[in-house]
């Protein structure tokens, strides 16, 4: 008995583009409100007004964006995800760092080039395939000139700097060693067909 083949010619060819934006949002201090009242709203400090989170934005004096590297172990952390490689995979972007360095980022990079402070996320939220992450730092955890970014995931991620994996590093530039204004770091992570 003779075996066959037979191909199966596909039309469509679906590519899968993952892309981010880093945000720096700087207010002066005290002005912004975000879940004083924690135990009588969201879990995260997110204060919930009929099921969705709103946030004082406070008086805004300055907003830096850029495009990021999403770094090998950000893929790494995807693909991980996929097939539910190991508990370290099994958990997204939960820290955001900030640091002082201003060396371009690379697809390789596993720490920020100059670590200054790190935060639990403070807010995040899906819509369709755009996930927005967002990090308040107080002016007493965020006096530096802040030149730099990254999100961290991982089942391995804790309060500890750089532990888990960096998803995304990005410059985005403010001065504020002086203190005078909270920072609030926002990732827009964008997941598309390409």
């Amino acid at each position: 008995m003779g075996f066959f083949h037979v191909g199966i010619n596909m039309k469509e060819k679906n590519n899968l583009t993952i892309s981010g934006t880093g945000i720096i949002t700087a207010t002066r201090k005290g002005t912004r409100r975000l879940g004083e009242y924690q135990e009588m709203f969201g879990k995260h400090g997110e204060l919930i007004f009929r099921g969705r989170p709103i946030i004082n934005e406070g008086e805004i004096v300055a907003i830096i964006e850029n495009h990021n590297i999403i770094c090998n172990e950000g893929l790494q952390l995807v693909a991980g995800f996929a097939i539910d490689e190991s508990a370290t995979y099994d958990t997204g972007i939960t820290y955001c760092e900030i640091g002082t360095g201003s060396t371009a980022p690379a697809a390789g990079d596993t720490t920020l080039t100059t670590y200054h402070g790190r935060k639990a996320i403070t807010s995040a939220s899906r819509s369709n395939y755009v996930a927005t992450i967002s990090t308040f730092f107080t002016a007493a955890e965020s006096t530096a000139v802040i030149a730099e970014a990254g999100m961290w995931g991982g089942g391995d991620a804790a309060a500890g700097q750089a532990t888990g994996l960096l998803f995304s590093h990005f410059l985005a530039s403010f001065n504020n060693s002086g203190g005078l204004y909270d920072i609030t770091i926002t990732y827009i992570l964008t997941i598309a067909r390409g």
